[in-house]
């Protein structure tokens, strides 16, 4: 009704303002019609108060307009409405209404052709307060339908109230268990119709309670009675649905399950007979049903119970299957005792069957009973045709093999009362052919005691004889070459050793060891290294009458005994005999392989010393061998040995001070004699002594320079430089260092690899400004190898001098195979430069052979201004040495660089 009446009045004041703005359109249209040609006609002809009075006179003819202005050749004419005071019209209503004052202007034109103009302005709030009036006379008749249509729905609702609460309330009553409750059939016709439905249904319902309480009374006891007799059972029985809920367990299930009925009755099973709570771990379903009903059933962590499993269908009284009934059986006890006889079966068959022994049972008659397949495959014999036979006439044992204990014989074995053991017998199969066997025989008893056969037990010794023999000699010879080991040699020397104190005769020992091994063994592979040193082995074989006399220690290491010419010269004729034998070439496959040795020699009596003592002494001896130079041989003598002691001890010292952070790089400046700038520096490496203080390179590096520590100390060196140029770097100072690099540890397979990983850890170094220094009598040595390797390095932007240039065998196509950027002069041609001509004649040389080869050459040991001056007089125009700086600790580098540039350009 609300909604309805608001569209009714929006309707109502629409069509009202729409109503008044046609109004106020048609006296616009009205005024405009013959105002202005009145008023023109007028003002042609009047006076200004004529005029006047006539737009007085239609202001006041017309109600709705507010002014009337008019203008006429200059003259203005104006009448308004004087303000009245309105009835007050509510905001929201002017809002929706939007009745605002309009203006229009009309035009006239006289005969003349001079132009008039009449403006009309029209007042809102007249037609506003008009439309309010005509709104509110309805409102009144509005209230009244409202009232009239509330009072015939409010006595409705009344009527309608009394008879829901009296069906209400009999229907609670009814509920409550009153099934005797009626209503009173009074009042209108649709109350006494409802009242007697209501009636009618409460006497049925009274009807059937009775009916279905007196069934649930018959039901329970027919329950109760069942449960008793399912209860009875000591079975653990169960009963379920077709759904596979559960519809009630007995006594015996909650014993055997340890577990409440109301905690599964109701609740689907989830397997056929039992239903836990998720995370309950006991009585668990164990494995799947098996044919013949059979099931196991997990009760704790520890136990298993199997169980007979029986079920059935239960139908209701009209034959449909309702649901299952099932029983359980403990047949634990029977299974525990059939799996104990089964597994006992098993484990002898398969034991028999597995074991690489072969086993034999006889009877009492010594008849054969059993076989497992060993026995079956090392006498030949096949179980189904063995079966029955004597033991004798499959167990065939040789003739020739140990007699048994005690006189027994191989048709007596199943009378014997003890186990007997039979060793080193010989076993001949089917096929003719014998095995090496050691058998045991025991006796098969009853319980009583009574022998009832034996079982006899052999196994195949041939390869473990074998292996046996195997081993031996491994543990004696050197599994590569065949020769006699370390071990075999300490035996033979102790017995050589006896043999030459009880004859009076001398015995020498000659230690071998090949030069350049390692470098054969990474150039060519192992391989080729491997079948190099049995061609050693071979040769020495040769060379020997008793190949006793010959071992491999190990690596490329062998030695040699000398009995018959083990003194003087012979001994030394003998050695150096050896040693060209090694040295002929060797022809591997497609590789011809040179290879030379150098020997230590340590000869008994001279050398009255144990085995052991004697092994090292000729150790020393070939360590002096081989600093003497490759393809030598040394004698040992004691003074020698304590002068070898003492190095070894000082190397042990140098290793110590390398781990132990006691080396320094200090740095030696390299200059222009001319203008005096700062090229680089060289790094020198020095030894911060704690006792001896500051130590020079030459009284330590000589020792290590053959050594693998000489590549450690490198590594060190190049190292630190690095990280130092790194320092001056970020400084700000791109000054190029030089580092020298050993022979040794140049020739290292991995020494450009090794660099190219340096310079990659320093990446804001530039690789231009590390120089490497290489010896000339170093290069020497192989050209071919150290320009493949400077070309190498020089591809990752490193650079190269050589150092001590002309100390060497110096010549033109030397230097033009090497690659290097720079040639420096030995100090020693410095020293002379400026009294021995031939100094000054050698170093022009070299100069010129830099410059024809487009090679930069720089002086070391410049120590006076006037070597400098001599120096640049020959073309030379760098230099380094003491004249211009000493070497100086890294922190000093860059003070004494800013004192250089205020210095003179000379020394």
């Amino acid at each position: 009704m609300v909604a309805v009446s608001l569209t009714r009045y929006h309707l109502l004041i629409k069509d009202i303002v729409a109503e008044a703005t046609e109004d106020r359109a048609l006296q616009l249209e009205l005024l405009g019609a013959y105002v202005p040609d009145n008023l023109l006609r007028k003002s042609l002809v009047s006076h200004g108060t004529e005029i006047q009075d006539s737009l007085d006179e239609e202001l006041g003819r017309h109600r709705g307009v507010q002014s009337l202005q008019w203008e006429f050749e200059g003259r203005n004419y104006t009448s308004d409405r004087p303000a009245t005071a309105s009835a007050k019209v509510p905001r929201w209503f002017a809002e929706l209404a939007n009745l605002a004052p309009l203006q229009q202007e009309f035009a006239a034109i006289s005969p003349q052709g001079s132009k008039a103009r009449l403006t009309v302005r029209m007042r809102g709030d007249t037609t506003l307060q008009k439309s309010w009036v005509t709104v509110m006379r309805q409102i009144p008749v509005s209230l009244l339908i409202f009232v009239t249509v509330f009072t015939l729905l409010s006595l409705l609702l009344r009527v309608n109230s009394r008879l829901l609460e009296r069906l209400s309330f009999a229907s609670d009553t009814l509920r409550s268990g009153e099934l005797g409750v009626r209503m009173v059939e009074t009042g209108t016709s649709e109350m006494r119709a409802v009242a007697q439905t209501f009636n009618a249904m409460a006497a049925e319902i009274e009807s059937l309670v009775h009916s279905l309480r007196q069934s649930k009374t018959d039901h329970h006891e027919q329950v109760h009675f069942t449960h008793q007799f399912i209860n009875a059972l000591p079975l653990p029985v169960f009963v379920r649905d077709q759904d596979g809920t559960c519809l009630g367990v007995n006594k015996a299930w909650e014993e055997f399950f340890n577990h409440p009925s109301g905690a599964v009755v109701g609740g689907r099973l989830r397997s056929d007979f039992a239903n836990f709570p998720r995370g309950t771990n006991q009585y668990q379903k164990f494995g799947k049903p098996r044919e013949d009903h059979e099931i196991q059933i997990k009760v704790d962590e520890h136990q298993v119970r199997d169980m007979a499993y029986y079920k059935a269908p239960f139908t209701l009284r009209d034959g449909t299957q309702a649901g299952t009934i099932g029983a359980l059986v403990d047949i634990t006890d029977r299974k525990n005792a059939q799996a104990a006889l089964l597994a006992e079966k098993e484990r002898a068959v398969v034991t028999l069957s597995s074991i690489a022994d072969g086993v034999i049972t006889t009877n009492a008659a010594g008849r054969i009973e059993t076989m497992n397949e060993a026995a079956q495959y090392l006498t030949g014999h096949q179980l189904v045709q063995a079966v029955g036979l004597p033991l004798a006439s499959v167990f065939r044992r040789d003739p020739t093999s140990q007699p048994l204990p005690e006189g027994l014989q191989v048709n007596h074995l199943h009378l014997v009362q003890a186990p007997v053991h039979a060793l080193n017998q010989l076993l001949v199969h089917r096929s003719g052919e014998r095995y090496a066997i050691e058998f045991t025989a025991s006796p098969i008893r009853y319980s009583g005691g009574e022998v009832s056969g034996c079982v006899l037990v052999f196994r195949d010794v041939t390869e473990t004889n074998a292996l046996k023999n195997e081993i031996s000699w491994q543990a004696r010879h050197d599994p590569l070459t065949g020769l006699n080991n370390r071990n075999a040699l300490g035996e033979r020397l102790t017995h050589a050793l006896f043999q030459a104190r009880e004859s009076g005769q001398s015995l020498a020992l000659c230690l071998l060891d090949l030069d350049h091994f390692q470098a054969i063994n990474e150039s060519e592979g192992q391989r080729i290294g491997d079948r190099l040193l049995k061609e050693v082995g071979l040769r020495l074989r040769r060379f020997v009458k008793d190949e006793s006399d010959i071992a491999r220690l190990g690596g490329d290491e062998f030695v040699v005994l000398f009995h018959e010419s083990a003194q003087g010269p012979r001994l030394f004729a003998r050695v150096r005999e050896l040693l060209g034998a090694l040295a002929q070439p060797f022809a591997i496959d497609d590789v011809t392989v040179s290879c030379t040795a150098s020997a230590g020699i340590a000869v008994y009596p001279m050398d009255n010393a144990s085995p052991d003592t004697l092994l090292r002494h000729a150790d020393q001896a070939m360590y002096q061998a081989k600093q003497a130079g490759r393809g030598n041989l040394h004698l040992f003598d004691a003074l020698q040995d304590q002068q070898v002691q003492t190095t070894h001890t000082r190397m042990a010292r140098i290793g110590e001070a390398l781990q132990s952070e006691e080396f320094r790089l200090h740095y030696q400046p390299k200059v222009y004699l001319r203008s005096g700038d700062i090229i680089g520096f060289e790094a020198l490496l020095r030894w911060q002594h704690p006792e001896d203080g500051l130590v020079g390179p030459q009284a330590f590096l000589p020792l290590i320079e053959e050594t693998d520590l000489i590549v450690d100390t490198g590594n060190w060196v190049l190292s630190q430089a690095m990280r130092q140029l790194q320092l001056w770097v970020q400084q700000g100072h791109a000054w190029k260092v030089s580092v020298n690099i050993a022979a040794r540890h140049f020739h290292r397979p991995d020494f450009v690899d090794s660099l190219r990983s340096l310079l990659l850890d320093y990446p804001s170094v530039p690789a231009g400004l590390l120089e490497l220094e290489i010896l000339e009598s170093a290069a020497l040595q192989d050209i071919q190898y150290m320009r493949h390797m400077m070309q190498e390095c020089q591809a990752l932007g490193v650079s190269f001098s050589l150092d001590d240039f002309g100390t060497g065998f110096s010549s033109l196509s030397y230097l033009k195979r090497l690659p290097a950027e720079t040639i420096k002069i030995d100090r020693m041609f410095v020293d002379g430069i400026l009294t021995d001509p031939e100094d000054s004649t050698l170093v022009s040389a070299i100069v010129g052979l830099a410059r024809a080869f487009d090679r930069a050459v720089i002086a070391e040991g410049v120590e006076t201004d006037q070597q400098a001056e001599k120096l640049l007089s020959l073309g030379c125009e760098m230099g380094q040495g003491y004249g211009i700086a000493k070497p100086m600790p890294a922190d000093a580098v860059v003070p004494w660089a800013k004192a250089r540039r205020t210095a003179k350009p000379l020394l």
